[in-house]
């Protein structure tokens, strides 16, 4: 390098870049005192972007004219070029002489108002060797810089490199705090599904996880599973731990109305549309702007109402009957049925587009005899319902009616037992504390039961006439397989082995220890030896 006047750089420099408070300004700095202390016309601060792919311009010098923070402008790490040069040497590049009408990109980025004579390159040095970028300054004539701007571009870079390491550290934390919410988020959802859907079997697990992945997005569910199971209870939890549960939620069975009247429901009417029409009418989807409809039984909607309904979830508008004018319709559409929709859809009777608008989710809700694990919790919830409707806070159940509850069949599910809970609760004796097993035996009419023995050859009225014989003696005997036993005049292993084809088997995902005591006592789930 050719000899310069002042080889250190001038303190009220290192102040001024000292006072720098971010990236933006440290760079801006940089060009303006490096391009003024050595004289140069013009001067830029390259930086290496996170990749190290490439050079970023951040800052621009040009003399007489001041300094600036462009955005956008890069070079690539590899081009022809004194800065990258500079920069993979770890020293200064000086070009001059017949070079200077090279067309080096850092020129085009820069865009000097004259030809440079003279372009000097220095890199900015970080710690452990490395490097953060350069710096490039052009000269109109071909003359050393007036003094050296090394230990200016040490100081810049030591001051750039706290920067970057500030930025990095911002986003991190940036980072943290959104993944925190996400979690947060999560855990609020995942809390308020469980006060809705409650149940402790793998299965169960396994739907409120669904439910509260679904809840935070407006994506469309389908909720399927048998009559009973709670697909109901499976909205309102969806609904409750969405963004809209401040808004309406509003529930409509799709097989309870003719479709006239369901229409009019659903998408709402004017005055005088149709005979009976005394006023206007915003229709549910209108009504539930910015909350969740359930559409129950989707199944059973009319084929012409179909069409509409998919013209609303396309364009989130509503049309009124009688009415020219459309509104906006902001809702998240739940649907529920009970029927298989693969065999609705290859009946043709329901719409293959509207299906799929339906089911951008689709969450299925398994059956009470595949959970039973679910039950003694259930039951206390139920009861514990009853307790305030009945003013009895004091009635309770016993575990053997617990027990006798979890070997009981369910074709009716959650609903089934529920009903149950309540008739047993409502028919207690006053002076009764505690819900005895005698409270929840089946009760059969004589001609129901005389019914079900008809309906079969002899074999099924058999099957049929023992499976009641042995549920009743268990009822009286509070669920003791031996007891029972004794009762019917059969040897204990044969009742169990009875039980064991009676009774559903038992979740195979239970706990060791729980099987290792039901191998032990040899007796099903729900009853005890």
């Amino acid at each position: 390098m050719n000899s310069v006047t002042q080889p250190t750089e001038p303190p009220a420099a290192a102040t001024a870049l000292r006072a720098c408070a971010d990236l933006a300004e440290t760079a801006v700095c940089l060009a303006r005192l490096a391009g003024t202390a050595a004289q140069a016309d013009f001067c830029g601060v390259f930086l290496l972007d996170y990749t190290g792919t490439e050079l970023l311009l951040r800052a621009v010098w040009h003399a007489g004219a001041g300094a600036s923070a462009p955005r956008g402008h890069s070079l690539p790490l590899g081009s022809q070029d004194p800065v990258c040069f500079s920069l993979q040497t770890g020293t200064e590049y000086t070009v001059r002489d017949g070079m200077q009408n090279a067309a080096f990109p850092s020129l085009d980025l820069l865009r000097p108002q004259k030809a440079a004579a003279r372009l000097t390159a220095l890199p900015l040095p970080a710690w452990k060797n490395r490097s953060l970028g350069g710096l490039l300054l052009g000269f109109g004539r071909d003359r050393a810089p007036a003094i050296d701007p090394q230990p200016l571009c040490d100081l810049g870079a030591l001051l750039l490199e706290a920067h970057l390491q500030r930025q990095k550290e911002d986003l991190l934390l940036h980072s943290l705090n959104e993944d925190l919410s996400r979690l947060e988020q999560g855990s609020q959802c995942l809390r308020i599904v469980e006060s809705f859907f409650l149940g402790k079997s793998p299965a169960t697990l396994r739907v409120r996880e669904q439910i509260a992945r679904a809840a935070p997005t407006d994506v469309a569910v389908l909720i399927t599973g048998e009559t009973g199971t709670g697909k109901e209870v499976a909205a309102s939890a969806l609904h409750a731990a969405s963004r809209r549960r401040a808004a309406p939620f509003i529930k409509i069975n799709c097989a309870a109305l003719p479709a006239h009247l369901l229409e009019s429901e659903l998408f709402g009417h004017r005055k005088g549309a149709f005979s009976g029409a005394d006023s206007d009418n915003p229709g549910l989807l209108r009504s539930a702007h910015g909350g969740t409809v359930l559409l129950d039984e989707i199944g059973e909607m009319p084929s012409e109402l179909q069409a509409k309904l998919l013209r609303v979830l396309q364009d989130r508008q509503v049309r009124p009957l009688g009415s020219s004018k459309t509104f906006p319709a902001d809702i998240r559409i739940i649907a529920a049925t009970n029927k298989s929709m693969r065999e609705v859809l290859e009946s043709g009777s329901f719409r293959s587009d509207l299906y799929h608008r339906l089911a951008g989710l689709h969450i299925h809700i398994p059956p009470l005899r595949e959970r039973p694990e679910d039950i003694p919790l259930l039951a206390q919830h139920f009861l514990i319902q009853m307790r305030g409707t009945l003013r009895r806070p004091g009635l309770s159940l016993t575990p053997e009616s617990l027990r006798l509850l979890g070997g009981l069949d369910y074709p009716g599910n959650v609903r089934q037992l529920c009903n149950r809970i309540q008739a047993a609760a409502v028919m207690a004796d006053p002076a009764a504390d505690r819900l005895m097993p005698e409270a929840f035996a089946p009760v059969e009419s004589p001609a129901a039961e005389e019914e079900d023995l008809r309906s079969g050859g002899l074999a099924r009225s058999l099957r049929l006439l023992e499976e009641k014989l042995i549920k009743r003696a268990l009822a009286r005997c509070s669920g003791n397989v031996t007891e029972a036993a004794r009762e019917l005049h059969l040897p204990r292993s044969t009742l169990v082995s009875k039980l064991k084809k009676l009774v559903p088997p038992h979740n195979t995902e239970a706990s060791r220890p729980q099987r290792r005591q039901l191998s032990r006592s040899g007796a099903p789930y729900g009853y005890y030896v």
